[in-house]
């Protein structure tokens, strides 16, 4: 892990590790944990997140991936709730409820994680 993205890195690390077991098991089931739905869409979708995650974790750039995997799972979550949103939500990704509360609260975190932290400057190659 990267000392200099503070938080960001252990999170990206931790979440990604999550997605891609999620991801891995929601290929061979409909329904994890007893209540999150999901089809195999949404698990390709975990197993790539989950992937980039670790990467950024261990490699850089997990500021980046938090804000963006957060506000990813906001606008998911938030569109499950969304009258003609939340048919195209469960129609593609069989996003439930639980799920949907679920994206909400992991994305504002990861959108707080984001935040967290000194800002990392690079120097351009």
């Amino acid at each position: 892990m990267t000392k200099r993205e503070g938080p960001s890195s252990g999170f990206a690390t931790i979440i990604g590790l999550f997605l891609l077991i999620e991801g891995v098991w929601g290929m061979f089931s409909p329904v994890l944990f007893g209540v999150l739905t999901t089809n195999m869409l949404h698990a390709a979708i975990h197993i790539v997140l989950g992937l980039i995650g670790l990467y950024t974790g261990r490699r850089g750039g997990a500021r980046a991936f938090s804000l963006y995997l957060g506000i990813l799972l906001i606008v998911v979550g938030v569109m499950r709730f969304v009258p003609v949103l939340g048919d195209i939500t469960v129609s593609l990704l069989n996003v439930n409820q639980a799920v949907a509360i679920f994206n909400i609260v992991v994305g504002i975190i990861a959108v707080m994680v984001s935040r967290s932290g000194p800002m990392v400057t690079r120097p351009m190659p």
